[in-house]
């Protein structure tokens, strides 16, 4: 039971971490399982399952409130059951996938759940913002947590309360080993839905070529992947210096704009702690269908809106006016647009700030999902669970440490250049530098994927043909390896096309990421458990 509970309450931290601050970003598999694999006393086991779901999931994200799997409760389940399987770590391994996989696709059902009584809740808060009840806002901002944690907490703890039994054990104890051996294949060209999905948000047709680059050093040269991350750093470097053609992020003009610089500031440091810290702590916590992130945008901009508008009719149409949808990164954008509007309720025109949030969301939105999620949160944990696959600690460290650092730095620098530099500043000259970022991430993106294809994607063939030569006269059969005869034609072929084929599936069938997940694993579990495929070559001799 208290197993049971520990679990749970890391469910809850994690669907709340993944929506408001951001800290490790525990909602990602890679760190919700590593610690489940803690609570559960199998930490070897957490880490193995994590880093494999974490690797399906690469480019899989919400992007604008879209369902998904629920790769967080999967994994979470996944360590949780496979800690009572029986059988050694890979076989347990490979339950937990087979249960973490499917937990994970059915439970995403009930994420919508969750979102449609959050969306329930915005229309109370609308009555308390005509009122000008600031507190009954508050309630109803925090309280929209409880669905969205709900619909994965329970499932968390059934599962767990099912996995303290015995039954667990007795049931995987008469699973065939053909089926352990398929699910482990299964489990190696999982990732290759993930690099398949993250291509297709790419601009691949652009920029295939620096795949090669990746693909070379790490095939041909032996360079580790923190190499190749470094020569993909140098080639995105040089990419952005000598190409500076992107255009920056127009923001309409208003009669108003030329104001903001001549009123005196009347907002403390205080006020402004405040503001960013609501947002920080809790921008997504009340998302929901109709508003999607106003009502947490709303309850930050509350304290400077207090302050500003000392007439309750001002403030409440304050309250209002920032109730109105509102969608954007809440990483690169969220923070930058607070802070302008901030500016601009203090200089009076509010007006200017309703527009401002307006242009900028949207291609704010574009830029910081394409650098932070797409891009950056791939890279960095991409190298966290090829870490982990080899049992070590620091492919989880790595990731939570770079998440932590840079995902704090940067939204605060965003709050308060915004509001320093007002609304001119924060719209073209934010917009352009971000741009750039955007395109040098890119490149990098690529160049990192070229190593990290062959270097994750497992998969090798079993098979052999037989060749008849004659010798001094005499039949000589041989055995050939079909895998030597494929290394000696191009390393690590096999991940290559199973990749490239997953791609077409994505970017030619348009199959949803669900179907093709299951398209892998059937295929996986099939063709190892016939034992034509597996994740490395048997150990000779």
């Amino acid at each position: 039971m208290l197993v049971a509970l520990a679990l749970t309450l890391w469910a809850i931290y994690c669907t709340y971490d993944g929506l408001g601050p951001f800290l490790i970003y525990a909602q990602r598999p890679l760190i919700a399982g590593s610690v489940a694999g803690l609570i559960v006393g199998h930490p070897l086991l957490g880490l193995l399952i994590g880093a494999t779901l974490e690797l399906a999931a690469l480019g899989v994200y919400t992007y604008g409130g879209a369902t998904i799997p629920d790769y967080q409760t999967g994994a979470i389940v996944g360590t949780a059951l496979a800690a009572g399987a029986a059988g050694d770590t890979s076989a347990q391994v490979a339950i937990g996938l087979g249960v973490g996989l499917p937990a994970a696709i059915l439970l995403s059902a009930l994420d919508p759940v969750g979102k449609i009584i959050t969306t329930a809740l915005v229309h109370r808060a609308d009555g308390y913002a005509a009122d000008g009840n600031a507190r009954g806002l508050a309630l109803i901002h925090w309280i929209s947590l409880v669905p969205w944690v709900a619909v994965r907490a329970i499932p968390t703890f059934l599962a767990a309360l099912a996995a303290s039994g015995g039954l667990v054990k007795d049931i995987t104890a008469s699973i065939p080993a053909g089926f352990v051996q398929g699910m482990t294949l299964a489990g190696s060209l999982l990732p290759a839905v993930g690099f398949a999905l993250l291509l297709g948000m790419m601009e691949l047709s652009r920029y295939w070529y620096l795949l090669l680059i990746g693909f070379v050093a790490f095939a041909y040269l032996h360079v580790p992947l923190l190499g190749i991350g470094l020569i993909g750093v140098a080639v995105a470097m040089l990419f952005v210096t000598l190409k500076r053609d992107e255009p920056a992020l127009a923001v309409p003009e208003t009669a108003e704009e030329s104001e903001e610089d001549t009123v005196d500031p009347r907002l403390t440091k205080q006020d402004l702690r405040r503001v960013f810290r609501r947002y920080f702590w809790s921008s997504q916590i009340s998302w929901n269908y109709e508003r999607m992130q106003a009502l947490g945008f709303a309850y930050s901009m509350e304290p400077v809106l207090r302050r500003l508008y000392p007439e309750k009719a001002d403030y409440v149409a304050g309250l209002q006016r920032h109730l109105q949808f509102f969608n954007t990164s809440v990483l690169i954008g969220g923070p930058l647009i607070l802070g302008s509007s901030v500016a601009l309720e203090e200089a009076g025109t509010p007006k200017s700030a309703a527009s401002t949030k307006v242009a900028l969301m949207g291609p704010m939105a574009g830029i910081g999902d394409t650098v932070v999620f797409a891009l950056y949160n791939s890279i960095i944990f991409t190298m966290g669970a090829s870490w982990a696959l080899q049992g070590s600690w620091l492919g989880p460290a790595f990731a939570a440490v770079m998440v932590l650092v840079p995902y704090a730095l940067v939204r605060r620098w965003q709050f308060g250049f915004a509001y320093r530099e007002g609304k001119r500043l924060a719209g073209h000259l934010a917009a352009g530098a971000l741009a750039r970022v955007a395109q040098g991430a890119t490149v990098l993106g690529f160049v990192v994927l070229g190593g990290f294809i062959p270097s994750i994607v497992k998969v090798v063939t079993t098979l052999t043909y037989r060749q008849t030569t004659t010798v001094q006269g005499q039949p000589v059969t041989q055995a050939v390896a079909i895998q030597d005869r494929l290394d000696e034609l191009v390393p690590f072929l096999l991940p290559v096309l199973v990749t490239a084929g997953v791609y077409l599936l994505t970017a030619k069938a348009r199959l949803r990421p669900v179907w093709i997940i299951a398209i892998v694993v059937v295929a996986g579990v099939a063709l190892g458990w016939l034992g034509w495929f597996a994740p490395s070559p048997p150990a000779k001799g």
